[in-house]
């Protein structure tokens, strides 16, 4: 449970309604060549219990961060891919060893009670199929995109005017292309915050989180600095306040902003500034960031090697973030890959997948799919992980 003095420092709403993924998959994508799903829900028939926390544990090169790629690929193809891509140019992705079968996506969302399915076939080159369903009460196909033909309910009966003239964008970026407002409703879901690109992890600052940019956000919402100065606080690093300073460039005339750390050392005032710092406290400081804006949001926040450069000791704090339903009203969402044990036993096994790799073809499974009771939630599971018993582990050739 978290502090009741973190959850009074934030509670900025940015959107209507609570917006959760309740499950997402992908065949012939990069190193998953038979496919794979992440369920968020408990049980795929019910939508009373889905997970605030999924992670993914595996060896390295397992194929974790492929993973996280197929979210990071569908917020940028579903929503920018006619203005990112030229014409002419290949869809950024990788099928299984670049092979020329077709790849298929699909992702599940789940907003004021209405289901949203969005389904994707294609190639590097061209889109083959589009479809987005609806389901209230029943499951109604809104669009269905067939290379360049489009069907659609009378809802979204403007899209069929579309003259498509682009194999490598996705209707809805099409869509958008061409001011078509009823689109919204759909490009609105594609909202996430991700540190992966198709070509991997993306490093912080200059791909990234750069500090200078999340400065500029602290500076303008106090709220979200006294939220960093509390945890840092609390984190016993020293730091007694944090300062950001508005400067113009004297080259450039650029405005720019500079953090300041402050620290009591016998009672005088002593600063550092952010390059002072260890990594991990420039972590903790621009990542911090990013949990707060997306529970503010309400939006899924997936990251590749969320624990790097942090103490093992305040990754169940940041797991709390999310859990915390005092915390975390919006219902924010948090899929993260690591090699930390404990938090396997943190989270259990309705929240924890492992990720194989055999004859280099990734394959992954979440832990309650175990057949027998060897994985329960009344026992530690990290012991059995370091016994090689449940799979996940590297196999290390002496």
């Amino acid at each position: 449970m978290l502090r009741k003095d973190y959850c009074d420092i934030i509670h900025i709403n940015f959107i209507k309604g609570i917006l959760m993924i309740l499950e997402f998959g992908a065949k012939n994508f990069f190193s998953f060549k038979e496919g794979f799903e992440i369920l968020f829900q408990k049980s795929r028939n019910s939508t009373s219990e889905i997970s605030n926390i999924i992670a993914l544990n595996g060896a390295n090169a397992s194929g974790k961060t492929n993973v996280i790629k197929t979210l990071s690929f569908l917020q940028s193809f579903v929503t920018d891919s006619f203005s990112n891509l030229k014409p002419d140019e290949n869809i950024r992705f990788s099928s299984y060893f670049d092979n020329n079968e077709p790849t298929e996506i699909y992702i599940v969302f789940l907003q004021n009670n209405l289901e949203y399915r969005y389904e994707l076939t294609l190639t590097n080159k061209e889109v083959i199929n589009e479809k987005i369903y609806r389901t209230q009460e029943r499951k109604t196909l809104l669009i269905e995109r067939d290379y360049r033909k489009i069907k659609t309910i009378k809802e979204y009966k403007e899209l069929e005017y579309i003259n498509i003239t682009r194999d490598n964008a996705s209707i809805v970026s099409i869509s958008k292309q061409y001011g078509i407002e009823v689109i919204n409703e759909i490009f609105d879901l594609f909202n996430f915050i991700t540190n992966v690109d198709e070509l991997g992890k993306l490093e912080n600052k200059e791909r990234f989180l750069d500090y200078r940019i999340v400065s500029k956000d602290y500076y303008k919402n106090k709220k979200f600095l006294d939220f960093v100065i509390s945890f840092l606080k609390k984190a016993d690093i020293g730091i007694s306040n944090i300062e950001i300073l508005k400067e113009k460039e004297p080259e450039t005339d650029e405005i720019i902003y500079i953090p300041i750390f402050h620290y009591d050392i016998n009672g005088e005032d002593k600063f550092l500034t952010y390059h002072d710092q260890s990594s991990g406290t420039q972590t903790l400081y621009s990542q911090l960031h990013l949990y707060i804006t997306v529970i503010s949001m309400g939006r899924l926040l997936a990251l590749d090697e969320f624990d790097i450069n942090l103490h093992p000791d305040l990754l169940p704090i940041l797991l709390d973030f999310f859990e915390d339903k005092s915390f975390n009203d919006t219902n924010a969402q948090f899929i993260l890959t690591t090699h930390n044990y404990d938090i396997m036993d943190k989270l259990g096994k309705y929240k924890t997948v492992l990720v194989n790799k055999e004859d280099n073809q990734s394959f992954l499974y979440r832990l309650d799919e175990i057949p027998g009771d060897l994985v329960r939630n009344d026992r530690k599971i990290s012991p059995i992980y370091n016994a090689n018993k449940i799979g996940g582990k590297p196999k290390i050739k002496v």
